[in-house]
């Protein structure tokens, strides 16, 4: 039930910022534009292969990341998913989006774990951990709360730009149709 009301605060609070933005004339998203985009921080975890990752070093493609565990039955799922059909309906592939998992979890997500379930909607998908003071930093730097041992936590997805500027957010019940199409939309821009 927790789960329940913290996500409905958090997708209360989008829909304020899309309001907002909506009536500012920001760019033709369909995701819950940042105006002015700031620039994304920088994530430096490992990813489930054992190799060190690094958003910046994703400049020229666009990254989708998301915070969540390798045990959630629900939003998690549900979010790649989405995300995977939506890069199968806008014809996409990893050389064109990056697409990361944050743990929640660090207690229990091992890259075993995360390379599984990631593994369940593309193996290109990366699952990222860290010590729980590295994941901690990625946390509050996307102003992510975990909150019930990693069970509990926002459940936007951040979109990342080709030049490293934190774009939009997707609300977990944005249409793969609408991702697509902005996905399209940042690839094409210069």
């Amino acid at each position: 039930m927790r789960h329940n009301t913290f996500s409905l605060k958090i997708t209360i609070f989008a829909l304020l910022i899309m309001i907002v933005t909506s009536s500012c004339g920001g760019p033709s998203l369909k995701g819950v534009v940042i105006s002015p985009p700031p620039a994304a921080a920088d994530i430096n975890l490992t990813d489930h292969n054992g190799q060190p990752f690094q958003l910046s070093s994703y400049r020229g493609k666009v990254a989708l990341v998301f915070f969540g565990f390798s045990n959630c039955v629900l939003e998690c799922p549900a979010t790649m998913a989405l995300i995977r059909q939506a890069l199968d309906t806008g014809g996409l592939t990893s050389k064109d989006v990056v697409v990361v998992m944050v743990s929640t979890d660090p207690a229990n997500d091992t890259p075993q774990s995360m390379k599984e379930f990631m593994g369940r909607f593309n193996p290109d998908f990366l699952g990222l951990i860290g010590t729980p003071d590295e994941l901690a930093k990625a946390w509050q730097d996307y102003g992510v709360a975990v909150l019930d041992g990693g069970e509990t936590h926002s459940s936007l997805t951040y979109v990342v730009d080709k030049k490293g500027d934190l774009r939009e957010t997707f609300l977990p019940d944005t249409s793969s149709d609408d991702i697509a199409t902005d996905l399209k939309v940042l690839l094409a821009e210069n």
